[in-house]
């Protein structure tokens, strides 16, 4: 049977078409996203639990920044007064370090504070009355502060500073248990002399820290 032009093209189109339709594969269904393994679980609570330990860290050094900063305002605007009522006890550059310090410029308080106490404690240090007037830990702690690095002195002198605060205390106990020694005719080895210096150094150091409650 013979066909025409057209029926052969028709033909032919669907042939084709057919063809096609044969070479396409069929879809594929979508495939659910696989549900988090046990590690990824853990690793997600591990980074909310991490983000709650970063926050508490934070507030936690937000906190130490306030109240360091309060600490050297309150140095800062006590300390004149401080060495104006000892500065019999305290060496004579003391009150010129706070006018030299008047003269500069501090980024903040804490460095204000920071600078002048070292300089203090340095000064107060360096007499070797003043160190023999500490005792026990205060004179291994002078020593450990003595061997710091200028910077690490600095940057830790509110942590060394109660070495000039008890010593001033210690030292003013010392001298008036050398006067009263010889008022009443005792040598510094006496045993009365020794037991009485004892007393007063004791009395010095709890006045100093009933003051510090």
């Amino acid at each position: 049977m013979a066909f025409t032009e057209e029926q052969e093209q028709a033909i032919l189109a669907f042939v084709t078409a057919g063809n096609k339709a044969a070479a396409t594969p069929p879809a594929t269904p979508a495939t659910p996203a696989p549900a988090p393994a046990p590690a990824q679980e853990a690793q997600e609570a591990k980074t909310i639990a991490q983000e709650a330990k970063d926050k508490i860290d934070a507030d936690k050094a937000a906190a130490g920044a306030l109240t360091q900063i309060q600490s050297s305002v309150s140095f800062n605007h006590g300390i004149n007064d401080f060495v104006e009522k000892n500065k019999a006890l305290l060496p004579d550059e003391a009150a010129t370090i706070l006018t030299t310090a008047a003269t500069k410029t501090f980024k903040d308080e804490n460095e204000k504070a920071n600078v002048v106490r070292k300089g203090l404690l340095d000064s107060f240090l360096s007499q070797q009355e003043n160190l023999d007037s500490l005792t026990g830990s205060l004179k291994d702690r002078a020593t450990k502060y003595s061997a710091l690095a200028e910077s690490e002195k600095e940057k830790r002198s509110s942590e060394f500073w109660d070495l000039a605060e008890i010593g001033i205390a210690l030292k003013a106990g010392s001298r008036k248990a050398d006067a009263l020694n010889k008022i009443n005719g005792v040598t510094a080895g006496d045993a009365t002399g020794s037991i009485l210096e004892q007393k007063i150094l004791a009395a010095a150091n709890n006045k100093f820290n009933n003051n510090k409650k």
